[in-house]
């Protein structure tokens, strides 16, 4: 019977999470409420309460999840070992993750980063790959740059977050591992070269 239940509440949390993507599309994320859910997925308002206490607290959840869900594998991204992959033009399999993360919730990050989405979450996601994976590689120090180190992050997570977000909006028509090499490419060797550009210099392994 459990079991039976438990379904039931997937199912019935499933609708609600349907009608709030549809209503966020349509109306912005701060236009929604209990009201146009329950009506859109045809419950009634006490359904609704029974798993959020409101709208903001809902979003909340599924934003928490889903940045929980993808930032347990970007913390363990090492810039320096995904450059040895890329330098044997292999992906990096913990890159491959990562996009293999995105991908699980295309559907929602799309609408979050979207004209009618959450700026402040797509700025988040922003943040973690500045803060875990390029703060992290060894960048001179800036008397040995013509820019700035922190210019350098910001242009490197900025072109990386770009490519993800397109990545989305052609519904992932790229599979994560060529994601993968696609980004650490363009780390590695620039935009120039894994674009075609320039030719790609030989292996140095």
């Amino acid at each position: 019977m459990s079991e039976k239940i438990d379904r039931r509440k997937a199912k019935t949390k499933q609708q609600i999470y349907e009608s709030l993507m549809v209503l966020i599309r349509e109306k912005g994320i701060d236009h929604v409420t209990v009201t146009d859910i329950t009506n859109h997925a045809n419950l009634n308002r006490g359904t609704f309460y029974l798993h959020y206490r409101d709208v903001p607290d809902m979003l909340q959840q599924l934003k928490d999840h889903v940045f929980k869900s993808i930032e347990k594998y970007v913390i363990k991204m090492n810039f320096r070992e995904a450059i040895e992959y890329a330098d044997r033009r292999e992906p990096y399999p913990l890159g491959i993750q990562v996009f293999e993360e995105f991908a699980k919730h295309a559907d929602f990050l799309k609408v979050m980063f979207g004209p009618n989405g959450d700026l402040s979450y797509a700025i988040q996601f922003r943040k973690l790959m500045a803060n875990h994976i390029y703060e992290k590689v060894s960048i001179p120090d800036a008397t040995n740059l013509n820019v700035r180190r922190d210019y350098v992050v910001a242009y490197m997570t900025s072109a990386h977050f770009g490519m993800l977000m397109h990545w989305l909006e052609c519904d992932l028509d790229q599979t994560p591992a060529q994601m993968a090499s696609i980004m650490m490419n363009v780390a590695n060797y620039g935009p120039f070269v894994t674009f075609g550009l320039k030719e790609m210099p030989q292996s140095r392994l």
